[in-house]
């Protein structure tokens, strides 16, 4: 019997319970795995118990949270890429960064990451 592979796993970290909703259900949709944190103390659990493929920080997280949140996932998963949303600019360094906070733009920022080689992942902040 041959065994199927997963679909990738994503970390998807919010500020808000709407937002979290709202995200969560666009990225299951898409046949993704996804576990979610609301706080620095859930994103330490997460990524201690779990390797993820993409982490996503929600442009609701305010700036100096995400750069916790960043120096945090480099510590415990250094490959994992970091995905941001937002409107402006990245608010953390050697990143991927989406360009607004749409539904098209996540999937297709999150496909993009998981199509590139492992050797063009940022490795650190």
């Amino acid at each position: 019997m041959a065994q199927t592979a997963l679909p990738p796993a994503l970390l998807l970290i919010v500020a808000t319970e709407p937002a979290l909703r709202l995200r969560l259900e666009w990225l299951e949709r898409a046949g993704y795995r996804v576990r979610t944190a609301c706080s620095l103390k859930e994103v330490d659990q997460a990524c201690q118990s779990q390797i993820f493929d993409v982490v996503l920080i929600a442009d609701s997280v305010e700036p100096r949270m995400k750069k916790a949140i960043g120096h945090s996932v480099r510590h415990h998963l250094p490959e994992a890429p970091i995905l941001q949303m937002g409107r402006i600019r990245p608010d953390l360094d050697g990143n991927s960064f989406v360009t607004g906070d749409s539904r098209e733009g996540v999937l297709q920022s999150v496909l993009k990451i998981l199509k590139r080689p492992d050797d063009i992942r940022p490795a650190a902040i």
